[in-house]
């Protein structure tokens, strides 16, 4: 068995994956980013929905209808901007959680395969070591 051309399969999947999950991650991050921009902007937008107030110098059912349907205009984007927003930006920070967990697991694995990397040099003393080690990380070839 060539533990050395294994270990170095094991290390560049590995390398592999952690840039991956990285990539993902930062996208993730961006996006994020982006949406909380948006969501302030938008913040800001609605706003503006209910200035000026008519009251004083505009009376009347017409007034009154139009005061109702800026209500409910700002109502609406408001829900939009703060709950949907919200439930959205929650959503990308569990993914975001989700992938740095399986990132530092990347990370445990790629220090097993450093660990392997020794016993590899020190030859014959440390083989069943060096077996036991690689078997637990060839998972990650799959």
């Amino acid at each position: 068995m060539d533990y050395s051309s294994t270990l170095q399969k094991i290390h560049g999947v590995l390398s592999h994956k952690a840039a991956e999950l990285e990539e993902q991650i930062s996208r993730l991050e961006q996006a994020k980013r982006d949406v909380e921009r948006e969501q302030n902007l938008g913040i800001e937008e609605i706003r503006q929905i209910l200035r000026p107030s008519l009251e004083k110098s505009w009376t009347g059912s017409r007034a009154a209808d139009f005061n109702e349907a800026r209500d409910e205009a700002h109502t609406v984007m408001y829900r939009i901007f703060n709950d949907d927003y919200e439930r959205y930006i929650h959503k990308i920070d569990l993914k975001i959680f989700a992938l740095d967990s399986e990132k530092g697991a990347v990370e445990a694995a790629s220090w097993s395969a450093d660990r392997a990397d020794f016993l590899l040099e020190k030859g014959e003393e440390a083989v069943d070591a060096l077996h036991s080690t690689i078997n637990g990380l060839k998972g990650w070839l799959k």
